[in-house]
């Protein structure tokens, strides 16, 4: 049975494929590149999440592993050169959302509040990822966002809207992108907090019983 959890997994399979794809188009040493290695080390540890939250919660852990387990497993291995085409393997993730595209699609259709939440997330994920990559290219050579670290640690403090200060972009374009991260940062956490909510509420409810 489908969640918001496995909703937001299967829309960043899909998104992890793309970003997998555009750094095979970008030279190794760029920042850039470095960027979306970063990215893709977070989305990986996400998988490797789900695998083993997936092979706990199984009562035939060793069928599971057997049959498309350990290709979920090959597949969370980070971004290591030597083993770089060892994440091809995430397109299986991809085979198995389109088998289930039914399964998928009756899920949003049945509930919509649940994958509002995981669209929303998800979402707010793509825009980070893309907003911090857009300002790395556009203000390394005239802003003070200059590097990989420099680019997550202003998105980081941008999502959250604390803003420190010591990263910020310095071209209209920049700040437009830091405009909308910062509305996005908004979004996420009154989800995040809605989604606790009422999942607390269900809890007291269940309880009151």
């Amino acid at each position: 049975m489908l969640s918001v959890p496995k909703l937001i997994i299967a829309f960043l399979s899909i998104f992890s494929i793309l970003l997998l794809g555009y750094t095979f188009f970008l030279e190794e040493e760029s920042e850039l590149n470095r960027l979306l290695h970063y990215y893709d080390f977070g989305l990986c540890m996400v998988f490797l999440y789900d695998f083993f939250q997936q092979l706990y919660k199984r009562k035939k852990r060793w069928q599971y592993f057997y049959t498309y387990g350990w290709l979920d497993l090959l597949s969370s291995i980070p971004v290591i050169d030597q083993l770089r085409f060892i994440r091809i393997l995430r397109i299986f993730r991809i085979l198995r959302i389109i088998k289930s595209f039914k399964i998928l699609y009756n899920f949003i259709v049945s509930n919509k509040k649940a994958s509002l939440y995981g669209l929303i997330i998800f979402s707010s994920t793509l825009i980070l990822i893309l907003s911090s990559s857009f300002v790395l290219h556009i203000e390394k050579d005239v802003g003070n966002i200059k590097t990989a670290e420099d680019a997550l640690w202003w998105s980081y403090i941008t999502i959250t809207t604390v803003g420190y200060g010591d990263h910020y972009p310095v071209t209209n374009t920049g700040r437009l992108v830091a405009s909308i991260l910062i509305l996005n940062g908004i979004a996420i956490f009154g989800a995040i907090v809605s989604y606790i909510n009422e999942n607390v509420n269900k809890i007291k409810e269940k309880s009151s019983l």
